[in-house]
């Protein structure tokens, strides 16, 4: 069983203190004892009820499973980590499943790791007592149980064929969840205790510390130290480098101009999304007939070609390539503004003396909100804005601050958002975006169908291919769902963007990429594999 500790984890050998400012310009701080990074992302938080390490990326925490590196033309492999093997379904029903636990794993306290702690996780995660912000990503999950000294069986409210992809979420010891109460508020979310080969010795709201466990039960990561400092600016991030850090994430046409004098960049092949938020409560951007014109009349081409410099793909109706025979690309948007024009005219969006459409004495005029620190974002988002008025729509950019993104704003507000939270699966990346369930007030994270979208007969595609026994009639269920979609899309999908990093060229052989989620930064990109690097 293992044991909770208050405090930070007693197993390093080394407490690093001291790490104030960047290297000095020139000076190469990626050796063997420390590695620099910038990252966008706010530091701590490191419960995986809070999302930490959700799909398998963390360097403190493992999972059962983890999603194979070098495979970014399809979905990858789901490879096991802390399990002993692949899930199996129990009596070929694919509402249980069971997985067997590997033997000899050590958390970084010195207690044992179990079948128990996989069980009081994944238990915490959907029990309304911790308040997990991502419960809504594993509405499928009826509970856990241990069954033996190494198994535990999965219980799911139907069948699921793709279970084996929903199982990256991190493992933390039983104990921690001993006592029910929000996430954001456990010891476990300050002070991490995980089975992985870094722990954590410093963790302030500019600076974490990671250092490489000389106990850990794999193979000892060479990196020892790995320090992660904090910017939500990009222009600030390519900066830094020139101060000398050893890598952080960018925009592609700032990663280019940064990657000289002993810096390299690496693209990763993302399911990283972005879209604008259509909300239905808004009486211009919820209007079916605007939202139908507006995903003709943007240009995605231009946009991958000349705001992500190619590091991307078009993607319109949240299904790409990746997803195989699923994707059915005759249900994609095409740029076709004349056929923009002739929707709104249809429905009475008539031309006025400015070149503005109105309909019923209401202007065809709405806000779109976009994080102004974000280069990405705000490219795109006047990208839309240019385009659209090219078919007589107004739309106004709106820089807001992260912290003006409440529910209530979002169910008026227009907002250039990000997707693609659990991509591994179709069902993960789909259904908590357009299920009616997730308009409900309160159901699901404040990102989850953001457009409050209601349409029944996507919906019933949705529970359906979900709960699909069959291979090929699920892959229809879905080909269906984006047909639907087509008709009556919920939103403005633009462009799937890959990850740019920029790394330091000093030696290391790093591993290759995984597939990644819209969650990047430090945990991804060249640092997904970090404990697997090389001289």
């Amino acid at each position: 069983m293992a044991l909770f500790r208050i405090g930070i984890c007693a197993a390093t050998t080394a407490f690093v203190v001291g790490l104030t400012a960047c290297a000095a310009p020139g000076q190469t701080s990626g050796t063997p004892e420390q590695f620099v990074v910038i990252d966008t992302e706010e530091l701590g938080d490191f419960s995986p009820l809070l999302g930490h390490g959700k799909n398998g990326e963390s360097k403190i925490f493992e999972s059962l499973y983890r999603v194979a590196e070098g495979v970014d033309d399809r979905i990858p492999a789901a490879l096991p980590v802390l399990a002993a093997g692949p899930p199996e379904p129990i009596d070929g029903d694919l509402s249980r499943w069971r997985v067997t636990t590997r033997s000899g794993v050590r958390f970084s306290d010195g207690s044992p790791f179990g079948p128990e702690d996989v069980v009081a996780t994944y238990n915490s995660l959907i029990d309304p007592a911790f308040a997990a912000p991502i419960a809504a990503d594993y509405d499928f999950l009826r509970g856990a149980k241990q069954t033996g000294p190494d198994t535990v069986e999965f219980q799911l409210t139907g069948a699921y064929a793709d279970f084996d992809h929903r199982l990256f979420m991190a493992i933390a010891p039983a104990e921690s969840f001993a006592q029910p109460g929000p996430a954001d508020r456990a010891e476990l979310n300050r002070n991490p205790i995980g089975t992985g080969p870094y722990v954590l010795t410093e963790s302030r709201p500019d600076q974490v510390v990671l250092t490489a466990r000389t106990d850990y039960w794999g193979e000892q990561a060479p990196v020892r130290r790995f320090v992660i400092r904090r910017s939500d600016d990009d222009n600030a991030r390519a900066s830094q480098l020139r101060d000398g850090a050893d890598g952080t994430v960018l925009p592609p046409e700032l990663a280019q101009a940064a990657a000289k004098d002993g810096y390299r960049v690496v693209s990763a092949v993302a399911n990283d999304w972005r879209a604008i938020t259509l909300p239905s409560g808004n009486p211009v951007a919820g209007d079916p007939a605007i939202r139908r014109a507006l995903n003709v009349a943007v240009d995605r081409k231009a946009m991958v070609e000349h705001i992500l410099g190619g590091h991307g793909t078009a993607m319109s109706t949240l299904v790409g390539p990746v997803y195989g025979e699923t994707y059915d690309p005759a249900q994609d948007f095409t740029h076709d503004q004349g056929e923009a024009a002739r929707e709104l005219d249809a429905a009475g969006w008539r031309v006025g003396a400015d070149g503005i459409r109105a309909k019923d004495g209401r202007r065809a005029a709405f806000e779109i909100a976009y994080y102004p620190t974000e280069v990405l974002r705000r490219d795109l988002t006047m990208a839309v804005v240019s385009d659209a008025k090219k078919v007589g729509i107004e739309i106004t950019p709106v820089a807001v601050d992260k912290a003006k993104m409440t529910p209530a704003y979002l169910a008026q507000t227009a907002f250039m958002l990000g997707g693609g939270g659990q991509p591994y699966t179709v069902d993960g990346q789909l259904y908590t975006k357009l299920h009616s369930r997730y308009a409900t007030p309160g159901v699901g994270s404040k990102w989850d169908n953001a457009s409050d979208y209601v349409n029944p007969k996507i919906d019933q595609l949705l529970d359906a291919a979900r709960a699909e026994l069959n291979t090929q009639r699920r892959t229809e269920l879905y080909r269906q769902v984006q047909a639907e979609y087509h008709r009556d899309p919920a939103m403005l999908a633009l462009v799937a963007t890959n990850h740019v990093y920029v790394v330091r060229d000093n030696g290391w052989r790093i591993t290759p990429t995984a597939l990644e989620p819209h969650s990047h930064g430090v945990a991804w990109g060249p640092w997904y594999g970090l404990s697997r690097w090389t001289r």
